[in-house]
């Protein structure tokens, strides 16, 4: 038996970029900003520490101010489940490449995301079925208290699987294993992030290969 250990956001959905663009600007614009990110900023930092966003577009502003913007717009998120919900969908042939594994082989979710999001995030997507608890699993980029090598490593544990499998969209993804093959994924059109890979794609039904 194989395990698949997937990302989410960038990889299994797309959409997700859209909420990140209006939650971010609606902190700016709460906190009396004339400042905005746009699409291109969205794209390039996608996936990294939400004040990275706020000090791209307010540079001389201080860390603590960077803080209180981010953390108005993970409430905000909180606070309106079906902004996210209009936006997130699960990418293409997700499903099917998610039902195929289910059927042979062991798979699991690791996200930069807080647990309670994690879940909520993968329940927009409709992908949540494949990922029950103790499937899914978040960490607290804002903190990181845990890295997703730690969250594997204990899953990881009393286990004996012949290859586990990584698809991600960063090299945060691509967690270091004797037994790894590397999937750097991103969606077609977008450049690929730098990271150690064996295998780049725009499709994940090249995933079918490892079933």
């Amino acid at each position: 038996m194989k395990l698949f250990v997937w990302d989410f956001h960038g990889t299994l959905e797309k959409g997700f970029e859209s909420a990140v663009l209006e939650f971010t600007n609606r902190s700016l614009e709460k906190h009396n900003y004339s400042e905005r990110v746009d699409k291109n900023i969205v794209s390039e930092l996608y996936g990294k520490k939400w004040t990275e966003f706020f000090k791209r577009v307010l540079p001389d502003k201080s860390d603590e101010v960077h803080l209180g913007l981010q953390n108005y717009a993970i409430l905000d998120q909180r606070k309106n489940p079906h902004i996210v919900a209009g936006c997130v969908e699960p990418n293409d042939y997700a499903e099917i490449i998610l039902k195929e594994i289910s059927q042979k082989h062991d798979q699991i979710l690791i996200s930069h995301t807080d647990q309670d999001d994690i879940e909520n995030f993968a329940r927009s997507a409709k992908l949540d079925s494949y990922f029950p608890k103790g499937k899914c699993f978040g960490i607290n980029a804002h903190q990181f208290d845990k890295t997703k090598k730690d969250i594997l490593d204990e899953y990881l544990a009393g286990k004996n699987f012949e290859k586990i499998i990584f698809i991600g969209d960063s090299h945060h993804d691509m967690i270091p294993n004797e037994r790894g093959i590397y999937y750097l994924y991103t969606h077609p059109g977008k450049q690929f992030r730098e990271s150690m890979s064996d295998y780049k794609i725009n499709d994940l039904r090249e995933i079918l290969r490892e079933i």
